[in-house]
């Protein structure tokens, strides 16, 4: 082969190795900025939780208050701005994972089209690159993040949405409901957080249906199905959920195999930060709003719970108008 011929082939073969290697290392920068945004967002991220979890810890610190609406009105303007920012930052997060990967799919998708003499240089460096910036560590990270930051973004919009339906009592017009169906929607809720603790059983009865709010009375019942998920030990338990009724009243009982209570936090159990859990694991206040919610219903709630057995709540309901018309009929 005449020499001019082979030098301008290895010259064209070097570009063409030189051109790849480039485009190569244009991507994995990319890639490497990108890393760098995301775990800057994870910063922020975790400023703001801890932000969101010290505005927790003054909320259970604000029995000082003389009024759990006034309490409401400021806990409320505190929380929602750095829960904004939180929100703001789980969506810059999903959208950086999902960039992230895409820059990791299209590196791939430039090794599977480069020439077999590339292939290889171009694995050991996207390998080498992988490796230093341990990619597979940060997605199951960002994933762990996403899901423990949207928890516990839940419980603070609930703890806000509890307390400001607590003070207020005139917040629109009821509506004619199914129990078992918002009992069955609660479960749903309630699902990820109980699975573990205990196995749930449900007795419906036949029942008719009652005024009141959906979103109030699950509420109700998602407190309740939180608390006896936390009321059990090692062993996994079980909660029974079982509906009745009568010519006037639907029952609604929530029973549990826990560690039961005494006699004295029983009679505490629905004042206002009255908790049994650690700091920081509660607030107090979900009992508290609860009997809140059950009083607007024109609802009753009592307790009964041997320590070392289990809790039984048991909570009562007027009949509907319209459901009382159609018994009569």
């Amino acid at each position: 082969m005449d020499e001019s011929v082979l030098t301008r082939a290895l010259q064209r073969e070097k570009a063409r190795r030189e051109k790849a290697e480039k485009l190569l290392e244009d991507k994995s920068r990319e890639l490497f900025l990108s890393y760098e945004t995301l775990q800057q967002s994870n910063d922020e991220l975790e400023n703001a939780l801890a932000e969101v979890k010290s505005q927790q810890h003054q909320l259970v610190q604000s029995e000082k208050m003389a009024s759990l609406g006034i309490m409401s009105a400021g806990v409320a303007h505190e929380i929602n701005n750095p829960l904004a920012f939180v929100f703001s930052n789980v969506n810059s997060l999903e959208h950086a994972v999902s960039q992230f990967s895409s820059y990791h799919d299209l590196v791939n998708s430039l090794l599977a089209a480069a020439s077999e003499s590339d292939r290889e240089a171009c694995i050991q460096k996207l390998e080498s690159f992988s490796n230093e910036a341990d990619l597979e560590y940060l997605f199951e990270d960002c994933v762990d993040l996403i899901k423990e930051t949207t928890e516990g973004i839940g419980r603070v919009k609930a703890i806000v949405s509890g307390l400001q339906s607590f003070a207020r009592t005139d917040s629109g017009t009821m509506e004619t409901l199914d129990l078992h169906e918002c009992i069955n929607n609660t479960l749903k809720l309630a699902h990820n957080q109980i699975k573990y603790s205990a196995d749930v059983e449900t007795h419906f009865g036949d029942i008719p249906k009652i005024q009141g709010f959906p979103g109030k009375l699950g509420q109700v019942f998602l407190n309740l199905l939180v608390n006896a998920g936390h009321a059990m030990g090692n062993d996994k338990g079980k909660i029974v959920i079982s509906t009745s009724a009568d010519e006037s009243r639907v029952t609604v009982s929530v029973a549990d195999t826990g560690s039961g209570m005494d006699k004295s936090t029983v009679d505490n159990i629905f004042l206002p930060f009255f908790t049994t859990k650690e700091v920081g694991k509660g607030t107090g206040l979900g009992l508290s709003i609860s009997h809140g919610i059950i009083e607007e219903h024109q609802g009753t709630v009592e307790v009964s719970s041997v320590l070392g057995e289990g809790t039984t709540f048991t909570l009562s309901f007027p009949v509907s108008a319209v459901s009382a018309q159609e018994q009569a009929a």
